[in-house]
């Protein structure tokens, strides 16, 4: 298995309880398959910089309000869905309303909701389906509870990145992304790699989302491993050693090397703790 990387470590202190985020794999047809549009985080980003994720972010105040006058009909917003629509629009200028369009005006947060008042737009969480949560290892300096959706509606979409946290976005086929992490060329959080190698076992988006509709998500907790010549294995629920005792610790996290080994395959850290 090629490259698979855990988060990039952060310098400080365990943070506890993972943070509630949330991730948005915005799907599109193509002709021999289907897409899904990834973006490059910028280098300078302190958190993951130069991985190639799909768009998402913390789940913030704004959200967590009720906008119920920006939802379409028959939906609620759920703070999760609200944290993806928002992310969406903010990285990549992708509004999906009805029909979705592109606009870049660098909104950030409580903003994006107001400038949908503005503009009369409807935010439907209905197109939003779950298909994933990924929890961070509890070893882990920062920590996100990360909840994965699916949907539909990248058709004739150009995503403009909004060059801070973000520089890079396209629709890319979920195999062809592999292949590029797999030749070195792109680096790929693990929680991505994975939902990525899910997405490819389908040939349509409306496979897709009719597995997201009837699939039972429980939150993955993976955990990390020491090796003895000091590198990192990831591992999931159900894999061996994933019942060992305690994961390591954070300082000793920050200053090992992670490697690929079995399912959970990762390349050697590319920063090392100061």
């Amino acid at each position: 298995m090629g490259p698979a990387p855990l988060p990039q470590p952060h310098h400080g202190a365990v943070s506890g309880a993972p943070r509630s985020s949330a991730t948005l794999c915005l799907l599109r047809p193509a002709l021999d398959g289907l897409e899904v549009l990834m973006v490059r985080r910028a280098a300078s980003a302190r958190f993951m910089g130069g991985a190639w994720v799909f768009p998402g972010g913390t789940v913030d105040g704004t959200d967590r309000a009720a906008h119920r006058a920006l939802v379409g009909a028959g939906g609620r917003m759920r703070p999760w869905q609200a944290a993806a629509l928002r992310e969406l629009i903010e990285e990549t200028g992708v509004w999906l309303a009805d029909p979705p369009f592109v606009a870049r005006g660098g909104w950030r947060g409580a903003a994006v909701y107001e400038e949908a008042a503005r503009r009369g737009v409807r935010l439907d969480p209905g197109q939003l389906v779950l298909f994933g949560n990924w929890v961070t290892p509890e070893a882990l300096p920062v920590r996100f509870d990360a909840r994965f959706f699916v949907a539909a509606g990248g058709d004739g979409l150009v995503p403009l990145p909004d060059g801070e946290e973000v520089d890079r976005a396209e629709f890319v086929a979920p195999g062809a992304v592999l292949a590029r992490a797999d030749a070195g060329q792109w680096e790929l959080p693990f929680p991505t790699r994975k939902t990525l190698e899910d997405l490819a076992r389908f040939a349509t988006v409306p496979e897709v989302l009719a597995s997201a509709v009837d699939r039972v998500v429980t939150p993955i907790l993976p955990r990390v491993r020491l090796t003895g010549d000091r590198s990192l294995q990831v591992v999931l629920p159900g894999e061996p050693g994933y019942e060992d005792p305690a994961d390591p610790a954070a300082a000793v996290i920050l200053t090992a090397r992670v490697t690929g080994v079995g399912p959970g395959a990762a390349e050697e850290a590319k920063r090392d703790a100061d």
